[in-house]
C-alpha cells in the first residue's frame, strides 16, 4: 500500500515539475465583449385636446403606478421684488390643500394607502410626482388631479411655509461648502441677474395667498405641462383614460414669462473672497460654459470627467492622491438657456489654500496644451456610457426622462443616439474643446475661509472683491 502510494506522489509531482498543472490555473479564454447597445422602450407619446402633452409606459413588474407633471416654470421666472415666490407656490400644492380636499385629509388618506404626492422647484421646472398601488389609483389620481389643477393655499400652512422659508434664509450661510456654490453662482451672472438670484426676508415676508394663486393661475395650465407615467396600466388606452377624466376639463391658456436677460460674464479674472472662520477654506472657480444643445457638450463632458469625475481624474489624482491638500476635489459643467459655467471647487487646509488652487488651475492649462491619452479618454468615457445606462433604473426612470428632453427641446432622438455621440468623443476632440472653453486666466475664483491662516495673500492670483457674509 505505501509503495502504491509513493508512485502516485512521484507521479504527481512529475507532472507538476513538468508544469502541466500550471495550465489548469490559466484564466478561461472569453469572447470579447462589444460595446453597450443601449436601445430603451420609446414609451408612448400623446397629447390631449387641451395641449397637455403625455407619455406612457406600460410596466407589470410591480402592481404600482409612477407618475411626474414636469410645469414650464422654475425659480429664474420670480418677479425680482418676490424672489421665491415660486418654490412656495410648488411646496404648497399638496401641503396646502385644495378646494375639494383639505391639507390634512390628504396626509391621512396617503398615508394610509401606502402612496405619496410630494411637490418641488427648480431654476428650470416644477414637478408633482405621484406614487400609488394599482389598486387605489382612482382615489390618488383624483387627489393628485386636484392638487396640481386647484390648490387652495390654506392659511396656517401657508403661514408655516412661509416661516421654513424664512428660517432657512436665516440659516442659509451654516455650510460654508454650500454658501460657496452659492455666492459663487451669484457672483458670477450677478445679483441682479434670475440665475444669480436668491430669496431674501424681504422678497419671501410679505408673500401671501393671493400672490400663490396668481402664481399658479399664469403657469399650471394644462399646455404647460408634461405627464410622463409608468406602471401596472391594464392598458395604455384604459389608463390615458384616466386621465382625460381628470384633466381634460382643464382649460388651456396663455402663459405669460417675463423675458431672461442676457447673460454678462466679466472676461477678466477675478477674486471673491469672504471672511470665515472655520478650520478649511472653500474653493470654486468659474469658466463661461456653453448653451443648452450645443453638440460640444459631448467633448466636454469626456473632457470634465477626466478633470474631475472621480478618484481618478487629473484634479483628485493630484490634489487628493499625491499632494494630499483636498479630500474632495471636482469639476462638472452646468447647462443653460443661455451661457452655462464650469465648476472646480475643492476644500482644503488654509495653510495649503494657493498651493490646492494653482494646481486647479494648473490642470485646466494642462490638458489644452498636449493630447491626451487615448487610455484616459477611453476610461472617462466608459464611466460616462456606464452610468448614463444605469440612470434609467426603473421604467418609470426611462418615461420621465424622455419626457424630460421634451420639455427641455431637445430632439427627439437625443436619448437614442446619446451614447453614440459620447462613443465618437476621441483624443483630438479632447483637447479642441479645451482650447475653445478653458480660459482659467480669466475665470472667476471664490474663497470662503480665514485668511490669517493663509499661505499667501489672495492677490496673489488677481484683484480681490471682499463679500460680506449676509
Amino acid at each position: 500500500m505505501k509503495n502504491i502510494i509513493s508512485k502516485t506522489t512521484l507521479f504527481l509531482g512529475a507532472i507538476m515539475s513538468l508544469g502541466i498543472s500550471s495550465s489548469w490555473a490559466l484564466p478561461p479564454v472569453l469572447p470579447k465583449i462589444g460595446g453597450i447597445d443601449f436601445k430603451p422602450p420609446k414609451g408612448s407619446r400623446y397629447e390631449l385636446e387641451n395641449g397637455m402633452v403625455v407619455y406612457l409606459l406600460k410596466d407589470n413588474t410591480l402592481p404600482v403606478i409612477h407618475i411626474t407633471a414636469i410645469a414650464r416654470t422654475g425659480k429664474i421666472y420670480d418677479q425680482k421684488e418676490k424672489i421665491g415666490l415660486g418654490e412656495l407656490t410648488a411646496a404648497l400644492l399638496k401641503d396646502g390643500g385644495t378646494r375639494k380636499y383639505k391639507s390634512d385629509d390628504i396626509d391621512t388618506t396617503l398615508e394610509f394607502l401606502g402612496a405619496s404626492i410630494e411637490s418641488s422647484m427648480t431654476g428650470e421646472e416644477a414637478r408633482v410626482d405621484m406614487f400609488t398601488l394599482k389598486k387605489d389609483l382612482d382615489k390618488v389620481l383624483d387627489i393628485y388631479a386636484s392638487v396640481l389643477m386647484e390648490p387652495a393655499f390654506e392659511n396656517d400652512k401657508t403661514d408655516l411655509k412661509r416661516a421654513e422659508a424664512l428660517e432657512i434664509i436665516r440659516r442659509r450661510n451654516d455650510d460654508p461648502a454650500r454658501e460657496v456654490q452659492r455666492e459663487a453662482v451669484r457672483a458670477f451672472y450677478g445679483a441682479d441677474h434670475p440665475y444669480g438670484w436668491r430669496p431674501e426676508i424681504a422678497t419671501i415676508a410679505p408673500l401671501a395667498m393671493e400672490d400663490l394663486k396668481t402664481y399658479h393661475n399664469n403657469y399650471y395650465k394644462p399646455n404647460n405641462i408634461i405627464i410622463a407615467a409608468a406602471g401596472d396600466f391594464d392598458s395604455e388606452e384604459t389608463f390615458l383614460g384616466k386621465l382625460k377624466e381628470k384633466f381634460g376639463g382643464w382649460t388651456r391658456g396663455e402663459v405669460k414669462f417675463p423675458v431672461i436677460p442676457p447673460v454678462k460674464i466679466s472676461e477678466a479674472r477675478r477674486v471673491y473672497f469672504t471672511e470665515k472662520d472655520i478650520s478649511q477654506t472653500f474653493i470654486v472657480m468659474l469658466q463661461k460654459g456653453v448653451k443648452r444643445h450645443d453638440p460640444i457638450e459631448y467633448p466636454l463632458t469626456i473632457t470634465t470627467e477626466m478633470l474631475g469625475g472621480g478618484l481618478s481624474s487629473r484634479l483628485a489624482a493630484e490634489i487628493r492622491s499625491r499632494k494630499g491638500l483636498a479630500y474632495s476635489v471636482y469639476s462638472y459643467f452646468a447647462k443653460k438657456p443661455d451661457y452655462g459655467f464650469i465648476n472646480a471647487s475643492c476644500g482644503t487646509k488654509p495653510e495649503t489654500y494657493s498651493q490646492a488652487l494653482s494646481e486647479m488651475i494648473r490642470q485646466f492649462e494642462l490638458i489644452k496644451t498636449e493630447t491626451a491619452p487615448a487610455e484616459e479618454v477611453k476610461r472617462a468615457k466608459d464611466s460616462i456610457i456606464n452610468s448614463f445606462v444605469f440612470r434609467f433604473a426603473t421604467p418609470f426612470d426611462l418615461i420621465s426622462e424622455r419626457a424630460l428632453y421634451e420639455y427641455y427641446k431637445y430632439e427627439p432622438d437625443y436619448l437614442d443616439t446619446y451614447v453614440d455621440n459620447m462613443a465618437k468623443v476621441d483624443p483630438k476632440a479632447v483637447l479642441e474643446t479645451s482650447q475653445k472653453l478653458f480660459k482659467p486666466t480669466d475665470a472667476q475664483i471664490f474663497v470662503i475661509g480665514n485668511s490669517k491662516k493663509f499661505d499667501k495673500p489672495l492677490s496673489t492670483f488677481g484683484d480681490v472683491v471682499e463679500l460680506k457674509e449676509d
